[in-house]
C-alpha cells in the first residue's frame, strides 16, 4: 500500500527493467512503495527503474514504485490470463520473455508509475529488529531520516550499513530519501514487520 496525501510529482515514462523471475503464479517482483534506481546500462537509452538493494553500492535512488510489479499467471493458466481482481487494479503485470529455444525466462520490463515528493501513506517499511521484534529505540519517530533498505527496496529508519542481510532493516544507501511525518509505535511496526497486521506510517518523500 502505497498512498498519496499531498501533491506529488508523478512519472509516467519509466519501466521496470527485465527480470529473470520465470516463475508465473502472480510472483512480485517489485511491492508499491519501493525505492527505484535508474539503470544506467539500460539499453537504447531508456529510462529503465529497477529497485534498490546491496548488490551495488553505485545505485543511486531516483524515486519510488507506484505500483506493485508482478509476473502474469502463465504456470498455472493460459498465457495473458487476467484474474478478476487484477481488473481495475493498479498492479503492473510483467510480460513474459522467452528464450531462444521458446521456454519462458523471466519477464520483459513493464511501464510503471514512478512517485516523486509529495507527503505519502505507506506500509512498505522496516526497522532494525530481530525475529520482528522491533530494537529498543528503533520504532518510526517523527521526523525520522529513511534509507532504502536491503529488504526488498522498503524504507528504514535504521542507520547500520547493509551487510546483505534483511533480517534487520539495514539500510543499503546513504542518502535520505524521505521523513517520517506520522510514525508508528514499535508494537505497529513489528506487526507491519511480521506481516501480521499492516499499520501505514505517513511519510514525505525527499526525492
Amino acid at each position: 500500500m502505497f498512498i498519496p496525501r499531498h501533491p506529488v510529482v508523478e512519472n509516467q515514462f519509466c519501466k521496470f527493467g527485465e527480470t529473470a523471475t520465470a516463475g508465473g503464479a502472480g510472483d512480485v517482483l517489485c511491492y508499491a512503495g519501493s525505492v527505484l534506481y535508474l539503470d544506467s546500462a539500460a539499453t537504447n537509452q531508456e529510462a529503465i527503474v529497477k529497485k534498490m538493494s546491496y548488490a551495488a553500492a553505485a545505485e543511486t535512488p531516483f524515486g519510488f514504485a507506484m505500483q506493485k510489479v508482478k509476473t502474469g499467471y502463465h504456470s498455472i493458466h493460459p498465457v495473458g490470463m487476467m484474474l478478476p481482481g487484477d481488473l481495475g487494479s493498479s498492479d503492473a503485470i510483467a510480460a513474459p520473455k522467452y528464450s531462444s529455444s521458446g521456454t519462458i525466462s523471466g519477464t520483459l520490463a513493464t511501464p510503471i508509475g514512478v512517485a516523486h515528493l509529495g507527503i505519502w501513506d505507506t506500509v512498505h517499511y522496516v526497522c532494525a529488529h530481530t525475529a520482528n521484534v522491533v530494537a529498543a529505540g528503533a520504532h518510526m519517530k517523527p521526523g525520522d531520516a529513511l534509507y532504502p533498505a536491503a529488504d526488498e527496496a522498503k524504507v528504514t529508519n535504521s542507520t547500520t550499513d547493509a551487510d546483505g542481510s534483511d533480517t534487520a532493516g539495514e539500510k543499503c544507501g546513504s542518502v535520505v530519501v524521505a521523513r517520517v511525518v506520522v510514525g508508528a509505535s514499535a508494537a505497529k511496526c513489528s506487526a507491519t514487520i511480521a506481516n501480521t497486521t499492516l499499520y501505514p506510517i505517513r511519510i514525505k518523500l525527499l526525492i
